[in-house]
C-alpha cells in the first residue's frame, strides 16, 4: 500500500545532513502542514524543486542542493521558480523557508526573511 497522504515533498541531494534540514522541516509542521523527503544524487536545486512539486499531490516542493534551498510550483517553470534561498544562513531564516513553502499550501501570506545585520 502506498502512502497516499497530501504532503510538500522535498527533494534533497544525498550529501545534505538531516541536522541540515531539521529547521526547514520544523517550519512546515508548525503551519500544520505533513512533508515527506527524498534523497537524491541530483546537484541542482531547481531540478531537485521541480521534480518535489510534481511528485506532490499539493503541488509544492523544495529542492535542496550545493547550499540553497527552492521553493517552486507544480505550474511553473523548472528554471523560474517561486523563492530561492541559502541554506544555513540562520536556523530563524532556514524555519521561515519551511514556513513560507507551507503557507504556500494554505494560500497564506508569506513570513518576512530575516534581515542581514
Amino acid at each position: 500500500m502506498t502512502d497516499e497522504r497530501p504532503t510538500i515533498n522535498l527533494a534533497v541531494h544525498e550529501g545534505i545532513g538531516d541536522e541540515q534540514l531539521t529547521q526547514v522541516l520544523l517550519g512546515i509542521e508548525e503551519e500544520g502542514v505533513p512533508s515527506r523527503v527524498e534523497r537524491l544524487s541530483e546537484l541542482n536545486p531547481l531540478t531537485l524543486a521541480h521534480r518535489a512539486a510534481t511528485s506532490s499531490r499539493l503541488g509544492i516542493g523544495l529542492g535542496i542542493a550545493l547550499d540553497y534551498v527552492v521553493i517552486t510550483t507544480e505550474k511553473l517553470p523548472e528554471r523560474r521558480p517561486y523563492l530561492a534561498h541559502f541554506l544555513g544562513r540562520s536556523e530563524q531564516a532556514d524555519r521561515i523557508i519551511g514556513s513560507n513553502a507551507a503557507r504556500l499550501v494554505k494560500r497564506l501570506p508569506l513570513r518576512e526573511p530575516e534581515r542581514s545585520q
